[in-house]
């Protein structure tokens, strides 16, 4: 019999049919997606987009906008070194040592860190600014691709003849005034050359055509608050006030914060545990809300760039801050608790063709990003990450079921000697922070504390003694316990490969 030609033509179309098919969707899978990466030190969660309206950050607003905005994520410790070891290792700081303030090239050499996972799977990798902590580190893991700012500062990136001198009057090398306006252009302080340096690695990156991973930190609002005049401008003196929180927490321990810190570092702060004057403060805080208002301008000049580019449509954008700031709250400055303060950061994913505007509201932590990059780029995750992917969370950001329920931190009193050190294990819910403070060598349990955020979201009360919450102390502790006891103290992760 014969068959008519069409019937025949029909046929073989709709058998080579699904085979093009599924060329074209394996072909789309395997379009990688680049990455990058946004570090932004102190960076607390005083920003527009998440509350504050005095704030102005319209850039990070535009971002968290088009993306999935984390309301409840905290760094593992809140000090700078270890929080970005932690983030960049996929490591708990408690597990690999790094707190006791050792470079993660010496104490992890061996580590597969975030960036060399993606060089190792065929990414172009590059940095510009503050990854890791110490800029040897960033240097060793980056190698060729790190970025060396031209011009480079000595000290802090003091410009006017003022903060120079100052320089000359401190006791500890690079600590001069604690902030500093200047007529300049954005470019001449660190952050805005740094960004400039990361925008022409950009365009590159782009001529080269491989997938890449692109990391850029901004150093401020880290101290000191050094920032072009047309960001104080933004915030005239009259408009900033004084925390409302002035107080210690009722009934906190005796390890539930450390006072000044840093700050008594810089040319005519106040000594440790002395109180800061009202005048100085609130020009301290100006600062800090210039700085971040021209952070938030850098990371609108990397925005654009990628919109120019046409990189934004097959770009993952993740910004992070290392850990949370004091400004004077509980009478204090700068980081370094368990307190929600300091653990608490801004976290933003922007995800190609991903949901936009949305805000997820459970606990997740720092040491998420890097499993959830690994997932969305579909690259399969080294088997030492403690972290868990946000994948879930990105695509259904409104669905109850959560990744994890709890998120930890810690923070060790006296970090620098194993037989004194009293180490402090924050374990945070949808509710609650419950904090155990033990002698690590003992493990005895010598303080405990716990703040009930839907009464007092502010954590001005320890409530660990009220009956009422007999049952949320008992189930957190079990928590806690677990964290204590899969902690390895000896640090052997040196030969973690």
């Amino acid at each position: 019999m014969n068959v008519p030609s069409f019937i025949k033509r029909l046929f073989l179309i709709l058998l080579i049919y699904p085979t093009i098919s599924s060329c074209q969707t394996k072909q789309k899978k395997q379009t990688p997606y680049n990455v990058l990466f946004i570090a932004v030190d102190d960076l607390r969660t005083e920003l527009n987009c998440y509350g504050a309206t005095h704030i102005k950050s319209p850039n990070i607003d535009r971002l968290a906008g088009s993306g999935v905005r984390f309301t409840n994520a905290h760094v593992q410790q809140a000090i700078c070194m270890a929080s970005r070891a932690s983030i960049m290792s996929g490591i708990r700081p408690e597990k690999q040592g790094i707190y006791t303030g050792e470079s993660v090239t010496d104490l992890l050499p061996n580590v597969l860190t975030m960036n060399k996972f993606f060089a190792q799977n065929g990414y172009e990798i590059a940095s510009s600014g503050k990854i890791y902590h110490y800029t040897e580190d960033t240097k060793a893991q980056f190698g060729d691709t790190y970025i060396e700012p031209n011009p480079t500062w000595e000290a802090k990136g003091y410009v006017t003849e003022e903060g120079s001198e100052a320089l000359k009057l401190t006791k500890k090398p690079g600590n001069g005034l604690p902030y500093e306006a200047a007529q300049v252009h954005d470019t001449i302080y660190p952050d805005g050359i740094n960004t400039l340096n990361a925008m022409r690695k950009l365009e590159v990156l782009k001529k080269e055509g491989k997938p890449f991973f692109m990391a850029v930190g901004l150093i401020k609002p880290h101290l000191p608050f050094n920032a072009p005049q047309k960001y104080w401008d933004m915030y005239p003196k009259s408009s900033v006030g004084l925390s409302k929180l002035t107080e210690r927490p009722e009934n906190s321990s005796n390890y539930t914060m450390r006072y000044g810190g840093e700050l008594g570092n810089y040319y005519g702060m106040p000594k440790l545990f002395e109180d800061v004057p009202d005048s100085t403060a609130i020009s301290l805080r100006r600062g800090y809300y210039a700085c971040v208002s021209y952070v938030d301008a850098q990371v609108g000049n990397l925005m654009n760039k990628l919109d120019e580019l046409g990189l934004r449509e097959n770009t993952i954008v993740v910004l992070w801050g290392d850990h949370g700031y004091k400004l004077g709250d509980y009478g204090s400055w700068c980081k370094w608790s368990n307190m929600n303060i300091d653990t608490n950061i801004p976290f933003i994913f922007n995800v190609p063709n991903g949901k936009k505007g949305q805000v997820y509201t459970h606990p997740v932590e720092a040491l998420d990003i890097y499993p959830t990059l690994a997932e969305l780029c579909q690259l399969k995750q080294p088997s030492h990450l403690e972290g868990k992917s946000l994948v879930p969370i990105l695509k259904n950001p409104k669905k109850e079921s959560k990744t994890k329920s709890y998120a930890y931190s810690i923070w060790p009193d006296n970090r620098w000697n194993y037989d004194k050190t009293v180490m402090g294990y924050s374990v945070t819910d949808d509710q609650f922070n419950y904090v155990e403070w033990v002698q690590l060598n003992t493990g005895e349990v010598l303080e405990r504390e716990l703040y009930d955020h839907a009464k007092d979201p502010k954590e001005t009360k320890n409530v660990i003694a009220e009956s009422q919450y007999h049952n949320v102390i008992s189930e957190l502790a079990k928590k806690v316990k677990e964290k204590k006891e899969a902690t390895d103290h000896n640090h052997n992760f040196k030969k973690l490969k």
